[in-house]
């Protein structure tokens, strides 16, 4: 696990909108039945398959998020970091594909999949992810639920 990854889960926690993920049974279960591809890469790459860290990693989902929009709604959305641009597009096919919309309504119970592009060498203040999340939760999502948001800090 990167350190992005690492110091967004951390502020996720902190700001008590990081959720448990599912059982590993249903991700790689999935993952066996519909994307079966995954696998191959997976080992191909060398990672340990009885990680399920490296599952969630394949498609995406560094952290599965809850958050309350300016109207009160509850959102649950999948949250990804990606740390490479070249990254960013083949994981947004991916993440767009009927399968992962199955995966997200069926058994992750999310409603979005958000991949956060992120480029800085050093962590994020808390106040920015703060802000980046709620302003993404009031944001209406695109037609297919997922979205790159490139994460930047502000100019000073």
């Amino acid at each position: 696990m990167t350190y992005h990854k690492l110091w967004f889960q951390q502020t996720a926690s902190r700001l008590k909108v990081l959720r448990p993920f599912p059982p590993f049974s249903v991700v790689q279960n999935f993952i066996r039945e519909y994307l079966p591809n995954l696998i191959d890469y997976m080992d191909g790459q060398g990672l340990d398959l009885r990680d399920p860290q490296h599952w969630w990693e394949s498609i995406h989902i560094d952290g599965i998020l809850e958050l309350e929009n300016s109207e009160g709604e509850t959102l649950r959305v999948a949250a990804g970091i990606i740390e490479q641009w070249r990254n960013a597009n083949t994981a947004l096919r991916l993440i767009t594909t009927p399968a992962m919309a199955k995966l997200r309504r069926e058994a992750l119970n999310v409603s979005q999949h958000w991949l956060f592009y992120v480029s800085s060498r050093k962590p994020y203040p808390e106040s920015l992810w703060i802000d980046l999340l709620y302003e993404q939760a009031d944001t209406p999502p695109p037609e297919t639920g997922c979205t790159i948001i490139e994460v930047t800090e502000p100019e000073t």
